[in-house]
């Protein structure tokens, strides 16, 4: 016999029995930010002290505080997985207090609005690509795209009439839309900003440029979708490229002869860790990951390059989470895509 309380801001059961069905992705990764000692301690002791407060009316007010937790469990749990959640509509984490399992069920657009994840667009003219796969600068030599598709250099003034720069205006008005210019980054030699292929915007009537950046992967998400298909049919049409979200604080670490990769990343109100992404891949090289925060990572001894320090300077809260000048990247790790324009 099941009980079902619809809330205001979430669905909140009480469940006195509980159906697990086969394991996705996400139900996997909601099972383990469910079982996970700290979700429910924090739940306990911190949101939810009393259990005669686990009403509407409670529930209601303590919304961020259930979300961030949800958000911290994702990031320790399923970051591999993060992309493929941005596709999911709603999640269901439990909570088990006295013998007895409530559920709260959420919309998954809502929780990354607490994920920061610092994200740019990036085109490439590679379309094999997925989650987990990182792109050095060294990778790249040479531009990729025709001078109609984007500028190959700026010596005065940009191209208005280039694909890269129409689309731009249309989709990032987070970035000024029509009133500002678009175009894609230089190769290493012919005056790169950030990294080769990584979308910039530049603001007109100034000298001002800047990575067109995101910290919600979900909405970046969806500008890359509408990215591509503005693209489509374009003058960048012939070149083979496709679009792809890409983390921009991306740290190499390493551990004797195990390697693996960090990315920065944080809940809303939080300080940013660096999480350890890619397993799969890193599995199939040989390597590992390293999970959890940056004081785990500060005691890991590599090879020489290996930026050890940019991840011990990310737990201590020196690095902002979103670029706000153009900075120096040495890689990214693809998060999303690709979208291949057609």
């Amino acid at each position: 016999m099941k009980k079902i309380i619809k809330l205001s801001f979430l669905l909140f059961s009480f469940i006195t029995t509980l159906h697990c069905a086969k394991a996705d992705v996400l139900q996997d990764c909601m099972q383990k930010i469910s079982n996970d000692p700290n979700f429910n301690g924090v739940m306990t002791s911190k949101i939810f002290p009393n259990k005669s407060e686990l009403t509407q009316e409670y529930v209601s007010l303590r919304k961020s505080k259930i979300m961030e937790q949800i958000a911290n469990g994702v990031l320790q749990h399923c970051i591999d997985n993060v992309s493929t959640l941005v596709r999911r509509a709603n999640g269901k984490v439990w909570y088990n207090r006295d013998g007895e399992t409530y559920a709260f069920q959420f919309q998954m657009p809502e929780l990354f609005q607490y994920l920061n994840i610092p994200v740019g667009i990036m085109i490439y003219n590679k379309s094999n690509l997925s989650a987990g796969d990182v792109i050095k600068l060294s990778d790249i030599d040479k531009l990729y795209w025709s001078k109609e598709c984007s500028d190959h250099v700026i010596w005065d003034n940009l191209n208005n009439k280039a694909a890269v720069n129409v689309a731009g205006q249309k989709v990032f008005s987070q970035y000024g839309g029509d009133k500002n210019e678009f175009f894609l980054d230089f190769e290493e030699g012919n005056n790169r900003r950030a990294f080769p292929g990584l979308v910039l915007m530049d603001k007109t009537a100034s000298s001002s440029e800047s990575i067109v950046a995101f910290t919600n992967l979900h909405t970046a998400v969806g500008a890359a979708e509408q990215f591509a298909a503005a693209l489509s049919n374009s003058t960048c049409s012939n070149d083979g490229l496709s679009v792809y979200v890409v983390n921009l604080e991306t740290y190499p670490i390493a551990s004797g002869d195990k390697r693996g990769w960090a990315i920065t990343a944080g809940v809303s109100g939080g300080a940013p860790l660096a999480v350890g992404v890619g397993l799969a891949k890193l599995a199939a090289l040989g390597g590992t990951a390293w999970a959890g925060t940056a004081s785990a990572l500060a005691t890991v001894s590599g090879p020489v390059g290996w930026a050890i320090a940019g991840a011990i300077a990310i737990g201590a809260g020196v690095m902002a989470l979103i670029p706000s000048e153009i900075q120096d990247i040495q890689q990214v790790m693809v998060m999303d895509g690709p979208y291949i324009i057609k």
